[in-house]
C-alpha cells in the first residue's frame, strides 16, 4: 500500500484546550457546570492610623476611635455558567467480506486510526476558528457574551503590517508574550483555588502558531541569526525554532488561508493571517468517546463499524489567549 501525504498539524486542540471540568454527563444535552468567583465582591480595606503622644499613655483615645470599627462584611459572590454538552462527532465505514478474504492487510484496526486521524484533524481546525471567531466578535464561541481574546488591537480589516521577520519579533512577537504576562496566563503567580470539588488546573505552559509564511520568515530573522548560540546551531541544522520568548512555537498550516484545509477569517483582505497563542486555560472541553461498534449490515456482504464522540467545548478564559491578524508587506 502506498505511503499517504497529507498537510501536517500542529496540536492546538492540546495545547489550547484543558479537560478540568468534564464532569458527568450521559447524552447530549446535558451541562456541565463552571463555577468562578467574583473577585470584584472582594472587600478590603488600607487605612493610616493618625497618632500622636499623649504622655505616655499611646495613641490618643479620639483619634484612634474610628480606627476601631470592624469593616462592614460582604459575601463574595460566585458566578455559575453552564456549558452545554451539544457538539458532536460521528464516523461509520464497512469492511467486505471480499476485503477480508485477501488477507493483505488489518482493514478494521486501519480504518479505525485513519478516521481517529481525521477527527483530531478537525478538532485542531475547530479550535483555531473558534479562537479566530471570538477575536472578530466578543461573545463568539465563548461561555460569557462579552468575552474576547487579546487582538493587539489588530483586525481582519486593519492587521498589523510586518515587513520582515524582525518586525514579525518585535511588533507581534514580544508582544504576545508581554500581553500573556500581564493578564497572569503564563507567570506562577496568581493563582487563586478553593481546593474543594473539581477545578481548573493553572497552566503556565504558553504556545504560540504560526501559519508556514510566518515561521519563516522568523527563521530568517536577526534575533535567530545574529548570535552564535546553541538555539541558532539548531535552527541552521534543522530549520525549527522550538521557543521563542518562553513560548513553544509551532507550525499549524491551517492558519494558511491558501492551504488545503484551512480556517475562514470573515472580511479578511488579501494577504492577511492569524496568529494564534496562549495556554490550556483557554478552552474547557467536556466529552465523552462511545467505543466503536460492530454491526453486521443489512445491504453489504460486510461488517459495518460505527462510532461517536459527544462533547462542550467553549472559551471559557479569554485572558489566557491571543489572536493577531498580521499582514507581510510595507
Amino acid at each position: 500500500m502506498p505511503l499517504i501525504l497529507d498537510q501536517p498539524m500542529s496540536d492546538m486542540d492540546s495545547g489550547l484546550t484543558n479537560r478540568d471540568f468534564e464532569g458527568d454527563f450521559f447524552r447530549i444535552g446535558d451541562t456541565v457546570a463552571i463555577v468562578k468567583p467574583d473577585v470584584s465582591t472582594v472587600n478590603i480595606a488600607f487605612g493610616t492610623m493618625n497618632t500622636r503622644a499623649t504622655g505616655g499613655r499611646g495613641i490618643d483615645a479620639t483619634l484612634y476611635s474610628n480606627k476601631d470599627a470592624r469593616l462592614a462584611p460582604t459575601n463574595v459572590e460566585f458566578d455559575k455558567n453552564l456549558m452545554s454538552i451539544d457538539k458532536y462527532t460521528k464516523y461509520a465505514f464497512y469492511v467486505s467480506d471480499l476485503q477480508k478474504l485477501e488477507g493483505k492487510w488489518s482493514y478494521e484496526s486501519g480504518n479505525l486510526d485513519l478516521h481517529a486521524q481525521e477527527i483530531r484533524k478537525r478538532h485542531n481546525l475547530e479550535t483555531a476558528q473558534m479562537i479566530i471567531n471570538n477575536a472578530i466578535t466578543p461573545g463568539a464561541e465563548a461561555l460569557l457574551a462579552t468575552a474576547q481574546v487579546e487582538t493587539l488591537g489588530s483586525t481582519p480589516a486593519s492587521p498589523i503590517v510586518v515587513a520582515d521577520g524582525d518586525a514579525l519579533y518585535e511588533k507581534v512577537i514580544v508582544k504576545i508574550f508581554a500581553k500573556l504576562y500581564d493578564k497572569g496566563a503564563i507567570t506562577a503567580d496568581g493563582k487563586i483555588t478553593y481546593g474543594s470539588n473539581s477545578q481548573e488546573t493553572k497552566d503556565t505552559y504558553g504556545q504560540i502558531f504560526l501559519p508556514t509564511d510566518l515561521y519563516t520568515e522568523l527563521l530568517v530573522s536577526k534575533y535567530l541569526q545574529d548570535r552564535s548560540t546553541v538555539a541558532a546551531d539548531e535552527k541552521v541544522k534543522t530549520g525549527v525554532v522550538k521557543t521563542v520568548m518562553g513560548l513553544d512555537v509551532a507550525i499549524e498550516p491551517a492558519l494558511n488561508p491558501d492551504a488545503e484545509r484551512h480556517v475562514t477569517i470573515a472580511n479578511a483582505g488579501e494577504g492577511v493571517v492569524a496568529i494564534v497563542a496562549g495556554t490550556r486555560n483557554l478552552i474547557t472541553k467536556a466529552g465523552k468517546v462511545l467505543p466503536p461498534e460492530k454491526l453486521r449490515s443489512r445491504e453489504y456482504f460486510a461488517d459495518e463499524f460505527h462510532g461517536m464522540e459527544i462533547y462542550g467545548k467553549k472559551i471559557v478564559e479569554p485572558k489566557a489567549g491571543v489572536c493577531v491578524f498580521v499582514k507581510v508587506g510595507e
